[in-house]
């Protein structure tokens, strides 16, 4: 049976994001090394409410920015393909599972675009209230549902839910109604730059204590 490496991380990963990790515990550097060796991605999976979710994202090791003397990476990953995990196995230092893919159901085309372009337009006067166009001037407009991911004032748990609808077209639809319902706030209180926010420096997260069920 194929094991996929898991990296419970306090984030949601969504399939084309970029994602610089500063890698200090030893089991994740083991982990690191073993994908390097491989040329194998690793799933990063998130830690919510003390458990780890099953739905998760595969991260390409894109480069070494940095490897210490003492072990240690500072590396740059993207997310790829969405899987589903099962059967953990604890046999090495970090947690493995077996994984399977976990891809959209098809939508009408059509349908999509004219999806797309009503959140866009909801997404442009969020970005107007928030500022996020002056604080940021080279902020894209997102290409697909998981581009409005982190841009929109989603908790952990909502981003969760939107890497676990399994079509463009609900996903779409659960950002629109959550910019819908978000604007009226906006427009009286203005002060959702604090929750919308995004760097491009590397992340070290606090080792996680978690128990699975094997």
């Amino acid at each position: 049976m194929s094991l996929t490496p898991l990296f419970p991380l306090q984030l949601v990963l969504f399939p084309g994001d970029k994602l610089p990790l500063h890698i200090f515990e030893p089991r994740y550097r083991d982990m690191v090394r073993e994908c390097l060796d491989r040329d194998m991605p690793f799933g990063v999976v998130s830690f919510i409410d003390n458990k780890v979710s099953r739905v998760g994202c595969f991260a390409t090791i894109e480069s070494v920015e940095n490897a210490y003397d003492d072990g240690k990476f500072d590396i740059v990953c993207r997310g790829g393909d969405r899987f589903i995990s099962s059967s953990y196995n604890s046999s090495k230092s970090y947690l493995q599972a077996s994984v399977t893919r976990f891809p959209d159901e098809p939508n009408p085309d059509d349908a999509v675009k004219r999806q797309m372009d009503k959140t866009i337009q909801l997404f442009e006067e969020l970005s107007d209230l928030a500022n996020l166009k002056f604080e940021n001037p080279a902020l894209p407009t997102p290409k697909d549902s998981f581009g409005f991911g982190h841009l929109i004032g989603f908790d952990l748990a909502q981003k969760q839910n939107l890497l676990e609808i399994h079509s463009e077209l609900e996903r779409l639809e659960f950002i629109f109604n959550h910019i819908k319902r978000s604007l009226p706030k906006l427009r009286s209180f203005k002060d959702v730059r604090e929750t919308i926010r995004s760097n491009g420096h590397f992340r070290e997260f606090p080792p996680l204590n978690f128990n699975i069920d094997i």
